[in-house]
This record gives C-alpha cells, sequence and structure tokens, in this order.
C-alpha cells in the first residue's frame, strides 16, 4: 500500500475507533524515568504482571537510590513477577546507574531540548531499551511524539495489510501517522487490540473495522 493511500486508512481507521470508543486523554502523566523502568518490568509479560512487579519494587525500595544500591539477586527476587527478573533487574540498575552517574540526578530531562531523533537514540543506548520502550517514554512522558509499536498494534498493523514481514513497523508508522495524533491512536489501537482484534480468537464480527481488513478478507 502506498504511502498517500495508508495515511488515507490510517486517518480513517482512528476516526472510526474514536466514535466507538470515545476520545482518548493522554500526555505526560509520569516521571519520565518511572515510566523508563515500568516499562522494561513490561517486557515479554503482560499488565498485571508488570504492576505487581512494580508495585513490589515501590513497597520494597523508598526510591531509586535504594533500588540501585539493592543486591541485583534481591531486587531480581523482588520484580519476580514480571518473568525475566535478573534480566531486568539487571537493566533497571544500569538505567539508573547512567543517569546518576551522567546527569547527577536519576531525570532524563536533559532529553528534552533534542530532537526525537536524538532523544531515542540517547534512550537506545541503555540495555534493553528498542524503539517501543524508548517511544513510550518520548510520547508518554516528555511529550515528544514518537509512534510506540507494541504486540497489539503489530499483530493489528499487519492483519489490516499496513506492514509486511519484512517492514519494520516503527519506521512505517512514525511517517504514517500525524504527530499530533500519536498518543492517542497509540492507544486506541491497544484497546481495540484487547477488545476485539485478539491474537487467538478476533472478534471479527463485532469489529469496526472489518471491511478494511486484510486478514479478514484472506478468511
Amino acid at each position: 500500500m502506498d504511502q498517500r493511500r495508508l495515511k488515507k486508512q490510517v486517518k480513517q481507521v482512528a476516526q472510526r475507533l474514536l466514535r466507538h470508543q470515545g476520545p482518548k486523554r493522554w500526555g505526560s502523566t509520569k516521571d519520565p524515568v518511572t515510566l523508563l523502568v515500568e516499562t522494561i518490568l513490561s517486557h515479554n509479560t503482560n499488565d498485571r504482571n508488570r504492576d505487581l512487579a512494580y508495585r513490589a519494587l515501590k513497597q520494597t525500595y523508598p526510591d531509586w537510590d535504594a533500588v540501585l544500591d539493592a543486591a541485583p539477586d534481591e531486587l531480581a527476587r523482588v520484580i519476580r513477577p514480571a518473568g525475566l527478573n535478573h534480566q531486568k533487574a539487571e537493566r533497571i540498575q544500569i538505567a539508573l546507574r547512567t543517569l546518576l552517574t551522567e546527569q547527577g540526578a536519576y531525570t532524563l530531562e536533559h532529553l528534552m531540548p533534542m530532537t526525537v531523533a536524538q532523544a531515542r537514540d540517547w534512550l537506545m543506548q541503555l540495555p534493553g531499551v528498542g524503539k517501543k520502550t524508548a517511544g513510550i517514554v518520548l510520547t508518554f512522558g516528555l511529550n515528544k511524539p514518537y509512534f510506540a509499536v507494541d504486540t497489539h498494534i503489530n499483530r493489528i498493523t499487519r492483519r489490516l495489510g499496513w506492514v509486511t514481514d519484512t517492514q519494520d513497523a516503527h519506521d512505517l508508522m512514525n511517517v504514517v501517522v500525524p504527530p499530533q495524533e500519536m498518543g492517542s491512536f497509540h492507544m486506541q489501537l491497544i484497546e481495540h487490540g484487547r477488545s476485539t482484534c485478539k491474537a487467538r480468537k478476533p472478534l471479527c464480527a463485532d469489529c469496526v473495522l472489518q471491511d478494511l481488513c486484510l486478514s479478514h478478507a484472506e478468511r
């Protein structure tokens, strides 16, 4: 699908999901460092397990200094509900240590003057931080528009025929989605993936995008 046609369909899908779901409020609602840690915890698990792990972390450690100073095995035990806990504990501590060493504090404010691409590349230097994690921190922590593609969005965009197996969904969506709509459209697609366009048993009969879906047409 050429970009002109794809941009038109993106707008059409966003309008349908808006009518179906109602408006989505979004913006910088969390401290960016908190969002970074939460997103690292979210890798390869669901929201419930991520929240359990983050809640346990906050209940165990009073501040980021305590998280950084914790024995790695102890931190891994605390965040065990998130899975891959030893790997995630290491990545969280490296991220916190990097901020403290380079910025003198647990802050990502130094990213504010940067362009989106510069800030994304800085975040992606941290172990385990890819385009999705960087994009979530940028959009929802720093108000820098970057379209992050999670499991739900990746599934929907491929079923719609927007993204092929050889394409990078992040690169494409950051071209075809208007910057001012990235946050709301990101949230719309995630809700659609959770409620309707499910991984195993999609509710195609209830889908407001059924006539646009390449996957449905091929069934």
